[in-house]
């Protein structure tokens, strides 16, 4: 089982990235497409190529959170599509076998007795673009490894299963358990995860509190024991993801505690 690092605020470079990440004893480093470092057009696949070389990783993608394939704009769905292309093709060449993406939810109409999703409301147009960009998913990966995996966030809405599991129909998409989103929202999704056990590919390890998240490992209550035992029997590789130096260095420090207790 793979232990990973996400890209971090305080980092200046992807070389700095791999630099922690082999001091740290990690195996890869997972790129952000919200940081400007991670910008399609500041990337150079053979340059990365070398650098996972020079340090001995290699490197999993996150599209941008707001990322939406899906929305009732064309022009503005054109792009999102061109972006997700874009990274498809920078993970075919670089063989990354994961690229990580949210959920969009759509937006909502808050109605006098309740909230009504667009993306439920107009299931027609909302399923059209989900097989558009299931079947360009498709297409871009044909022939390699890389897989698109699903990562849950604030508690999946009952649209939202249908699609993702509408989703899962294809072999070229998996699932991320965020465990702290996850612990966050009381589980909910969880019963979906183990629907599709074998669609977890993926996992972003912090601990929490509550609400509160991305803190280093043993700060908070998960049961990180469980939950690394279930990425284990997946083969699914784990992001360590906290948002701060000190606290990766903290997770790295006890990981080797957690993971003797799991036999």
């Amino acid at each position: 089982m793979d232990f990973g690092m996400p890209y971090l605020l305080e980092m200046k470079s992807i070389r700095q990235c791999a630099e922690l990440c082999h001091e740290l004893g990690l195996a890869f480093v997972e790129l952000n497409a919200n940081f400007p470092a991670c910008q399609m057009s500041r990337m150079d696949a053979d340059e990365l190529r070398v650098l996972a070389g020079e340090f001995g990783l290699y490197y999993t993608f996150h599209v941008e959170e707001e990322c939406d394939p899906f929305t009732f704009n064309p022009a503005v769905r054109a792009a999102w599509l061109d972006t997700v292309r874009q990274a498809l093709h920078l993970a075919r060449q670089l063989d990354m076998p994961v690229v990580n993406m949210h959920f969009p939810r759509g937006v909502y109409i808050t109605l006098p007795d309740r909230k009504t999703f667009l993306y439920d409301q107009y299931e027609d147009e909302f399923y059209a673009a989900l097989l558009d960009f299931r079947t360009l998913c498709e297409e871009a990966l044909h022939g390699c490894r890389t897989r698109v995996a699903i990562e849950n966030t604030s508690g999946w809405k009952p649209h939202e299963l249908r699609a993702v599991e509408f989703m899962l129909e294809s072999p070229v998409f998996g699932l991320t358990l965020d465990i702290g989103h996850s612990h966050g929202v009381e589980d909910v999704d969880e019963p979906f995860f183990h629907a599709h056990s074998g669609c977890l590919i993926h996992m972003h390890g912090h601990d929490a509190l509550g609400r509160r998240n991305h803190l280093a490992l043993g700060d908070g209550e998960i049961d990180l024991r469980a939950r690394f035992a279930w990425a284990r029997r997946n083969h699914a590789r784990v992001v360590l993801e906290t948002k701060t130096i000190a606290a990766l260095r903290t997770s790295v420090a006890r990981l080797p505690q957690i993971l003797a207790e799991n036999p």
